[in-house]
């Protein structure tokens, strides 16, 4: 697919306007980075008209039907400029040329994946037809456009701490790909530094996040915008019985960390939970499950892998417990918001509750190894009043904290301070 335009509403006469670089199409809010970004696209354009220009990621938007079905969607919110191809899509000769040849080079290649000469081409012509007060840059990746649009406020979103991420996941790798893991890692941290220090403001997940960043760049302004959760949506129907003894994780399975984690599910966890007696079905929910999980799913009856489906909600109700044994990764995991919105009872990992701010006990179950996780999945599956304390307390949390509408005015108090310390800094 070549480079495509898109409809919208016309700008609002008297609205201060802002362009949305992102790296992926942000919808559907299925998940992940698609969640958060099409939820502060949208929270955006509440306050500011807004003109999205962005690539499209196969791995989401596998054909022209579904980047068209996303761009009306979208459309109806704010107005799509552009959709580009990802060069980095093109096919697996090209990733692997790009990932072998950024060994070589400064330029982290998490920078190098978003390059497009069709999109460089473009963005100049956007400045000089359109001034925009604020361009918000929806990963470190897209930051290396900025210099098109020198009057606009900088707005630099971090769905983890990208360097921070890239350095857990080379500590826990060996041989060739640790010491790659590690070098862009360096190059991550580099160029959070400068050029990513030259943001205006910083907005990040969590307090935890804006820690790790301000201590790569101290005085920098950074503003915490949760991860949001549509409580409206995911919520308890009540139409749904839980079914005896089951567990459930949901997450795109192709992500390392979800990959990861349901591995060690399969080795080392669910063996004991089957031993025990008391867990009788483990679904796994998500898109692209990797051969072996699904092989997995065939092999063993109580397991079942289901890869992608419209609706994850009624998995989520339907299960007595959700496992979320994930030790890797960055940022706060939306999958786990999901989960209590729809009141689940939660046993998890403590790196998986990163950032989020919850109570072990009082929201959530939480154990550090194989046995402490299957200790407390049985506890829960065999104790229907914690269940019902856990899945409400978990219920309020996610209302309180990281409903769309609290991450709302977050947002856009993110954007006033933007623009409050462009206006105050010499011209660039």
């Amino acid at each position: 697919m070549s480079a495509a335009g898109g409809t919208t509403p016309s700008p609002t006469s008297g609205r201060p306007r802002l362009l949305w670089l992102s790296h992926v199409l942000p919808h559907p809010p299925q998940g992940g980075v698609l969640q958060r970004s099409f939820h502060l696209i949208r929270a955006a354009a509440r306050a500011y008209d807004v003109d999205l220009v962005t690539f499209y990621q196969r791995a989401f938007h596998p054909d022209a039907a579904a980047v068209a079905a996303s761009v009306a969607a979208l459309g109806e919110l704010v107005r799509v400029r552009r959709v580009f191809d990802l060069p980095a899509d093109a096919g697996p000769l090209r990733r692997r040329w790009l990932e072998a040849s950024s060994l070589v080079t400064r330029e982290p290649y998490t920078v190098r994946w978003n390059r497009s000469r069709a999109l460089e081409a473009y963005l100049p012509e956007l400045s000089r037809e359109t001034r925009y007060d604020v361009v918000h840059f929806d990963t470190i990746g897209m930051f290396a456009h900025r210099d098109a649009f020198p009057a606009a406020a900088w707005a630099l979103n971090h769905h983890n701490v990208e360097s921070h991420m890239v350095a857990r996941r080379a500590a826990g790798a060996r041989g060739l790909l640790r010491a790659a893991l590690s070098w862009e890692a360096l190059r991550l941290a580099r160029y959070e530094r400068e050029p990513g220090g030259r943001a205006d403001l910083h907005v990040v997940v969590s307090e935890l996040d804006a820690a790790r960043l301000r201590a790569e760049l101290p005085g920098a302004a950074v503003q915490v915008v949760e991860n949001p959760v549509d409580v409206s949506y995911f919520r308890p129907t009540g139409t749904l019985e839980e079914e005896p003894g089951s567990v459930v994780f949901a997450g795109r399975i192709d992500a390392y960390s979800n990959a990861a984690a349901v591995r060690w599910m399969r080795d080392a966890i669910w063996p004991r939970l089957l031993r025990g007696g008391v867990a009788k079905a483990l679904w796994i929910v998500g898109r692209n499950p990797p051969p072996d999980l699904v092989a997995w799913g065939r092999s063993d009856p109580s397991v079942t892998v289901t890869g992608y489906v419209d609706d994850v909600r009624p998995w989520l109700e339907r299960a007595q417990v959700y496992l979320c044994p994930i030790t890797d990764g960055g940022g706060t995991r939306l999958k786990l918001l999901d989960a209590m919105a729809m009141q689940r009872a939660i046993v998890s990992h403590p790196m998986a509750l990163e950032g989020l701010d919850v109570k072990p006990g009082e929201h959530v179950l939480v154990a550090g190894d194989a046995e402490g996780l299957a200790r407390e999945v049985e506890r829960a599956l065999g104790d229907a009043a914690l269940r019902e304390r856990l899945g409400r307390a978990a219920r309020e949390r996610a209302e309180a904290l990281y409903s769309t509408e609290a991450v709302e005015r977050h947002l856009l108090q993110a954007y006033e301070r933007a623009r409050a310390i462009r206006a105050s800094a010499r011209p660039r």
